[in-house]
């Protein structure tokens, strides 16, 4: 507020604004709304997660006291609940992006989902419905969260589509695995797995582009298939398969995605293209340096690496308008 109090009086004094634009100018900004759009949705967003493990943690207490068939029943009841009131409330499906008339349906049909998936795996851990077919359990919520993303027009359902279809591929490493320091990726099919996920998420958003079916979701898919990508290239690369084709693939995922990044003018993209290119190529030119017998040239070298590389990616970053073409 100083800040902008001085500015209105050197305009003032300046001449550029009179006595009355200034008043009008200090009346607006005193009188102006404050939006809380994206707090509120983030506190909603929360309250359902936090209702479903505040439902979980309820059942898992008092197991004994409540009884298998009485929580069976209510979780699908709910869940049916949620569903009902969705469709009932709902816009009629569109291959385009739908405004919900109500604020309710998205948080609603989010809790459903969540419902669902306490609700098999309730099922599955007490009575083995599914018996070992584990990929059969991790399907059956999959295909149904693209289902009703799709129906519904829901983003968030739909990232729980693509993280179930990760699943179902095998790919999936928990905070547990991470602490424990176990390394799914040193496993190369585990690597292959996951450059054919992200290939098939970017094949999959070009074809639903190429029949105009929800283009708003491109973003999403996307999003989780530079992770992907990146993250396996750089895995390959790191656990020296083959350098070559590795170092090969790295920038062809550089190269679509910087494609995809002007095409949406997304300085999100361009980011995280340039954070995992800077993390390979650094790692390609210490690693050879390393292998050709540099000692006290690589400290050196090394030494200004990182401050001329630093240099030029604030450059690159002060200039992602002209990298985007926007």
């Amino acid at each position: 507020m100083p800040e902008r109090k001085f500015i209105l009086n050197t305009l003032l004094t300046d001449g550029i604004i009179s006595n009355e634009d200034k008043e009008k100018i200090e009346n607006y900004e005193q009188d102006k709304l404050f939006s809380l759009f994206w707090e509120v949705k983030t506190f909603l967003y929360l309250g359902v997660l936090l209702f479903s493990a505040g439902a979980g943690l309820i059942i898992y207490l008092n197991i004994d006291t409540i009884g298998h068939i009485s929580i069976i029943s209510l979780i699908g009841l709910a869940c049916m609940a949620c569903f009902y009131y969705t469709f009932r409330k709902s816009e009629p499906f569109s291959f385009n992006e739908v405004m919900n008339s109500s604020p309710w349906n998205d948080y609603i049909l989010l809790l459903g989902c969540l419902l669902f998936l306490s609700l098999e795996t309730y099922l599955q851990i007490q009575y083995t419905i599914f018996g070992n077919q584990y990929g059969t359990a991790t399907i059956i919520p999959t295909l149904l969260f693209f289902l009703l993303a799709y129906r519904f027009d829901h983003k968030g359902v739909l990232s729980m589509g693509v993280t179930g279809l990760a699943g179902w591929a095998g790919i999936a490493v928990t905070p547990r695995e991470v602490f424990d320091g176990l390394d799914n990726f040193s496993d190369h099919s585990y690597i292959w797995t996951a450059l054919g996920l992200g290939s098939f998420l970017n094949a999959l958003v070009f074809g639903l582009q190429r029949i105009n079916l929800k283009n708003h979701f491109a973003f999403t898919y996307l999003n989780f298939a530079i992770h992907i990508l990146f993250i396996a290239a750089l895995a390959g690369l790191f656990s020296e398969i083959n350098h070559f084709l590795f170092i090969l693939i790295l920038f062809s995922i550089g190269g679509v995605y910087y494609f995809q990044a002007r095409k949406l003018e997304s300085y999100y993209f361009l980011l995280f293209i340039m954070i995992y290119l800077y993390i390979g190529i650094t790692y390609i030119i210490f690693y050879f340096m390393f292998k050709a017998g540099a000692g006290l040239e690589l400290a050196y070298f090394g030494f200004f690496y990182f401050i001329g590389s630093c240099a030029l990616a604030v450059l690159l970053i002060k200039n992602h308008k002209s990298l985007l073409k926007i």
